[in-house]
């Protein structure tokens, strides 16, 4: 059954060119042309655009373009795992911010040894050894080093940093911005990490955002699943 571009636009309030945009960054599938040029659209194509348009509540048009390029070569178990990554990320950024409240809200003190190495940091923040380095390479932390062997050291100054700069970029994405270094830096440096009001303000402010992208990815991904099994049995249920 061949649909109109007009048809599909109409019921996804969308433009058509909206919809060659999906076609141009490989979202769907091929599409045929008729003898005087026009796309053939079918079941399968809206069930695609269905799932695109359900996904985006959770997921960029890159981030979707990405997922879907698995399942149009009907590896649908790939998809869902790098669907099941974005969840294991988000995860990770969930388990930052519990370490940030605990630390800075909640004032939990540390007992611990003098000096930690960048294991001991990254288990401690969540934050993983090669963006600690890079942060140390750039000159947001400057980690001391170790006499013997030269590796990085670091002290519960430097934790206390690494969490709180994780906090401001969070807190930052939560406000829909992209963040640079200069500005991570430059907030960093004003912050005053014994005000506790303003940091349980930054904290409140990411666990919404986290909250809420949560759901929604728990939503796109339902979605993107109900797509697979279609694809699994090539029955496409367009509503």
């Amino acid at each position: 059954m061949a649909i109109r571009p007009i048809d599909i636009a109409r019921r996804f309030k969308i433009s058509t060119t909206t919809l060659r945009h999906y076609e141009d960054f490989g979202m769907i599938p091929d599409v045929k042309r008729s003898p005087n040029g026009y796309r053939i659209y079918t079941a399968e194509h809206i069930a695609y655009f269905l799932c695109i348009r359900e996904m985006m509540c959770g997921f960029t048009l890159s981030e979707i373009a990405k997922i879907l390029k698995p399942v149009l070569a009907k590896k649908v178990d790939e998809a869902l795992w790098m669907a099941n990554k974005a969840q294991a990320a988000l995860h990770k950024d969930k388990y930052v911010c519990d370490q940030i409240k605990q630390r800075f809200v909640f004032k939990k003190n540390i007992a611990a040894p003098n000096e930690y190495s960048i294991d001991a940091v990254s288990k401690a923040t969540g934050i993983i050894p090669s963006t600690i380095r890079y942060w140390d390479k750039i000159g947001l932390i400057s980690a001391g080093r170790c006499a013997v062997n030269n590796y990085r050291t670091f002290t519960q100054a430097h934790i206390d940093e690494i969490l709180m700069i994780q906090a401001l970029k969070l807190s930052i994405r939560a406000r829909g911005e992209k963040y640079t270094v200069e500005q991570i830096h430059k907030e960093l440096h004003k912050l005053d990490f014994e005000d506790t009001e303003k940091i349980s303000a930054i904290v409140a402010g990411i666990e919404i955002h986290l909250t809420a992208l949560n759901k929604a990815q728990i939503r796109s991904i339902s979605a993107l699943y109900n797509l697979c099994n279609q694809v699994e049995q090539n029955q496409y249920d367009i509503g």
